[in-house]
């Protein structure tokens, strides 16, 4: 029986491990990515982690089915964006982290954020609303590093940001004109 676990362990293993040459060629790839490229990931991480964390939040909170899609929607794409930046920044063997006082238009304050989270109902789907929409037009606003980028992988990925981002900005607008 064990020697059965390990065999499909070692074959589910090898199906799922991208081949040498997809993983070098996508490394390969990224190469090319410049200084507007890397800081945009760098700053794009937390700015996409603070948007999963607001979704999460209104994953406990809200009673809102519409809300509820939004943010499993925003959880979803924007924790696969953090997978792609991430990667960037391991394969250029580029900081994690900024090493720079940009700021990151968008973000909420920490007092924002507390007062998110004491909120229940209708003035909690409400606050959630407008603070996503101000969060997302930030990352709109950041796009402006790579928009321009001679890197066909970063360029597609701006492009996907703003297409996605700007769809739920509408859909927020749309929720909130109901809430009131």
């Amino acid at each position: 029986m064990f020697k059965k676990f390990i065999v499909a362990l070692t074959f589910v293993a090898f199906i799922l491990t991208p081949s040498e040459a997809s993983a070098s060629s996508h490394a390969k790839s990224l190469q090319n990515l410049g200084m507007e490229e890397i800081m945009f990931a760098q700053m794009m991480i937390p700015h996409h982690e603070q948007a999963i964390s607001m979704s999460e939040t209104a994953l406990k909170k809200s009673r809102s089915q519409e809300i509820l899609k939004l943010s499993r929607q925003i959880n979803r794409l924007q924790s696969s964006e953090v997978s792609q930046l991430t990667y960037w920044l391991t394969a250029t063997d580029s900081s994690m982290t900024m090493d720079h006082d940009m700021k990151m238009s968008g973000m909420l304050t920490t007092k924002e954020l507390t007062s998110l989270k004491r909120l229940t109902g209708t003035d909690f789907d409400r606050t959630f609303l407008q603070l996503m929409i101000k969060h997302h037009q930030g990352a709109i606003e950041m796009l402006g590093l790579i928009s321009d980028s001679s890197n066909a992988e970063a360029l597609a990925l701006s492009k996907a940001i703003k297409s996605a981002q700007s769809k739920e900005i509408s859909t927020m607008k749309q929720l909130l004109k109901k809430l009131k």
